[in-house]
């Protein structure tokens, strides 16, 4: 253990129980032994030891201690443990810290966007501010986010949209109004995917996944998996899909769209990085071809990732012949943001900030997204999977000599958090594939972490060799 954190007492004893210095049943160290052998406090250990046995590793006997648990398939569940670690990591660790793996967007730090004031001029602007909020969201706001949808191609009254706080919370009420019992409806996705809805989707239905090709889902593919089962829903981003920056071309979306038509299954399409184009026009949604009378698309869009992390705020569009169950759901989950929340966002779109401020944040990130596509080409060993001239994130391919779970504790280790690809397929599949977000760091925050991971591709050809 050297740096002294949660995750250093996590991996010292992970290691060991991995290649056999720790045996099946056998007792670990306390953790007052723990802390005075490695200088360490007790808090730190204790949350290493919470991880270890948040995956299984350990479990705790009452009065007893910690124990490594009985011989088992040890593969890690990553997803589960990147969770937990961004929630444990310290604000030093973070200063230590080149996170690939955010994508948030952060408007005051990234274009100085007066947020703070805004706020409090909606304060002043609105003596209703506190009162109690509309079950889907405050008209005034709905109404607005209707008027802004028409320069999309989107044309839907305010009956249709239900603002919530979040998209996964959005994706999660409509996975809560179809999917009562597990493995009883299926769900098609493409491999691969966003790892928090996977996440959602594994609890709830049976998953298919379909492999995506340069403009969108393999339809042989996909064709195949429709004669032989009923499916349910498909879920995807459209443009500059997450993890791999693919956009559909306009021809494979409208044939999606008559495709759920004939064999009678909906999608749900979440479109949060529409917004950042770099190289080309702004993609198309594939709710802008869903027709009236004909709906098929549930649309969701996070506008705390356009603007600010800490806004959270989303709105979801569904079909009028579920409005009605939906609406009783979200009257069952209490999950309406704030009014200041919803006229803060009504503020900045009828005002033109919102837009505004998309164009400069656009202008920003895409001197770093090509800063870094540049720098990526120059490492040996590493294949851009796709270019995809947008985004927030870009998604590559290792040496397939390189062991992806052992690529990403070494660099872990020295000081670069990445997502690994292993996250995104529904089958878990190990792919020596990564996900390299940009939009949070610095050009020279960029420059230091590619560094570093060049110099770990280094190491462990070094080590095959």
């Amino acid at each position: 253990m050297k740096r002294g954190s949660c995750l250093d007492v996590y991996e010292y004893f992970k290691e060991k129980i991995l290649n056999g210095d720790l045996k099946a049943g056998e007792k670990l160290p306390s953790l007052r032994q723990i802390s005075i052998k490695k200088g360490l406090n007790t808090t730190t250990v204790l949350k290493g030891y919470e991880m270890l046995e948040s995956e299984g590793y350990i479990f705790k006997v009452l009065g007893k201690g910690s124990f490594v648990s009985e011989n088992r398939d040890f593969s890690i569940n990553l997803d589960n443990r990147l969770i937990l670690e961004r929630a444990l990591i310290t604000e030093e660790e973070k200063k230590n810290l080149i996170d690939f793996s955010k994508d948030e967007i952060d408007s005051i730090k990234l274009i100085g966007l007066d947020l703070r004031n805004i706020m409090l001029k909606v304060l002043v602007l609105n003596d209703d501010i506190f009162e109690e909020e509309n079950l889907k969201g405050s008209k005034d706001l709905r109404d607005t986010i209707a008027d802004h949808l028409e320069d999309s191609d989107i044309f839907i009254s305010s009956g249709e949209i239900v603002v919530l706080n979040s998209s996964q919370q959005c994706l999660n009420t409509v996975l809560k109004l179809f999917f009562k019992k597990k493995g009883e409806r299926t769900i098609v996705v493409s491999d691969p995917t966003k790892y928090k809805a996977l996440n959602l989707f594994k609890e709830r239905a049976i998953v298919n996944g379909i492999h995506l090709l340069e403009d969108g889902w393999d339809f042989k593919d996909f064709e195949e998996v429709l004669k032989n089962s009923k499916i349910d829903f498909v879920y995807e981003s459209f443009n500059y899909q997450n993890p791999s920056g693919i956009v559909w071309s306009s021809e494979k979306k409208e044939k999606l769209l008559k495709l759920a038509q004939e064999y009678d299954f909906y999608i749900i399409e979440e479109d949060n990085s529409s917004d950042f184009y770099y190289l080309e026009e702004k993609p198309k949604s594939l709710k802008s071809y869903d027709r009236a009378g004909r709906e098929r698309v549930f649309y969701i869009k996070d506008l705390a990732k356009c603007i600010h992390k800490e806004m959270k705020i989303s709105y979801m569009i569904v079909p009028p012949i579920f409005r009605e169950r939906l609406d009783f759901e979200v009257l069952n989950s209490e999950i309406t943001p704030s009014n200041f929340t919803q006229k803060t966002l009504e503020y900045l779109i009828k005002n033109g900030i919102y837009e505004e401020s998309l164009a400069k944040i656009r202008e920003k990130i895409k001197e770093q997204y090509e800063y870094m596509i540049e720098r990526l080409k120059k490492i040996e060993g590493v294949r851009l999977m796709h270019s995809p001239g947008g985004g927030r994130s870009i998604w590559i391919k290792l040496n397939k000599d390189i062991d992806e779970k052992e690529f990403y504790y070494l660099c872990k280790k020295n000081g670069v958090s990445f997502l690994p690809g292993t996250i995104f397929y529904w089958d878990k599949r190990v792919d020596s594939k990564i996900r390299l977000s940009f939009v949070g760091l610095k050009k020279d925050e960029i420059e230091k972490g590619l560094n570093i991971i060049e110099n770990a591709i280094k190491e462990i050809n070094n080590k095959v060799l």
